[in-house]
């Protein structure tokens, strides 16, 4: 049933991906001439951006790229050609008028285009899960979840932190248009909770195969569906017996949390860097550092001890 679900999904995304990419193209004219600056309107794509900066749409490019200036709307463009502040522009085909064409293009909308690449990926991405789960018998979500963990967990952390802060984001912030452009912040937080999220899997992984079989059987007996044996029978057991895991976990993700400041985060690291670089002192901005995250582990182990004691006391009377 999985495999029949995750197939049509697949196809389906694929689907959609191929209609959102054949749509209508938008037709756009480079109008002017090239004496001066070139208005380019926000939101045309940055491929045919680069080809009129570079002037590759010409048979010989020049020698050093056009200046360009950024505009906001399409009516802006057309005030400033009026006026004679900018000398071409990049329009779309109805709204040339009687003005010169030097060049025109077509391309996919921006918003159109992240939909299709989207879908196909998504899509073909689901139907190779099918295909592996096909091959080695396993669900298809059991696929995509091995396959996580073992490429996160052989990524450093620092190296997640960088591909996710830096050309992720940017690639987000450019399908997007610019609407998701990410704090720093939200950005270290989202790398370190991938980075972790496949540690955490396994040790919960473990937690539930460390339930016993027999309650497991026990309770289908009794007629227990699925859902409540879950809820009442492992999670309960298994929550119990990763909670000093987890602890450890946490104590490692909050000292990992110094990573961010290669983002220009100003975390507690960071704000030592910069009092160094005021105050010219060697040791004692990173001593302060140290004491700081040995409190806050210290703190972080005895509230971690103190809820497994709690949990686990009705095991212990056992």
């Amino acid at each position: 049933m999985a495999n029949r679900v995750m197939t049509g999904f697949g196809f389906l995304a694929i689907a959609m991906g191929l209609f959102f990419g054949f749509k209508p193209h938008a037709e756009v004219a480079l109008v002017g001439n090239l004496e001066g600056r070139i208005g380019i309107v926000a939101g045309t794509p940055q491929s045919l951006s680069d080809i009129v900066r570079y002037g590759d749409f010409l048979q010989t490019p020049p020698e050093a790229p056009f200046k360009i200036r950024s505009l906001k709307s399409q009516q802006q463009a057309l005030d400033l050609l009026e006026k004679g502040r900018i000398s071409a522009a990049v329009l779309p085909v109805d709204q040339i008028g009687d003005r010169t064409v030097i060049w025109q293009a077509t391309y996919l909308p921006p918003t159109d285009r992240t939909l299709a690449t989207v879908a196909i990926v998504i899509g073909v991405l689901s139907l190779l899960l099918v295909l592996i789960g096909n091959i080695t018998t396993a669900h298809p979500l059991a696929v995509f979840s091995d396959f996580f963990v073992d490429t996160i967990r052989g990524i450093p952390m620092l190296v997640i932190i960088l591909y996710v802060g830096l050309p992720l984001a940017g690639a987000v912030k450019s399908a997007t248009s610019g609407y998701l452009d990410m704090a720093m912040m939200t950005r270290g937080i989202i790398a370190i909770a991938i980075g972790y999220s496949a540690y955490m899997a396994e040790i919960f992984r473990a937690g539930i195969e460390a339930v016993p079989k027999g309650q497991i059987e026990a309770a289908r007996t009794l007629g227990l569906r699925e859902w409540h044996i879950a809820r009442l029978i492992v999670i309960p057991q298994a929550i119990a017996i990763v909670l000093p895991a987890l602890g450890n976990e946490f104590i490692a993700m909050l000292k990992d949390t110094s990573l961010v400041s290669i983002l220009s985060v100003r975390d507690l690291t960071q704000r030592m860097r910069e009092f160094q670089a005021q105050s010219f002192l060697a040791f004692e901005p990173f001593n302060s550092a140290a004491l700081i995250y040995v409190v806050l582990t210290i703190l972080a182990a005895s509230g971690i001890k103190a809820l497994d004691n709690i949990v686990n006391k009705s095991r212990s009377h056992e």
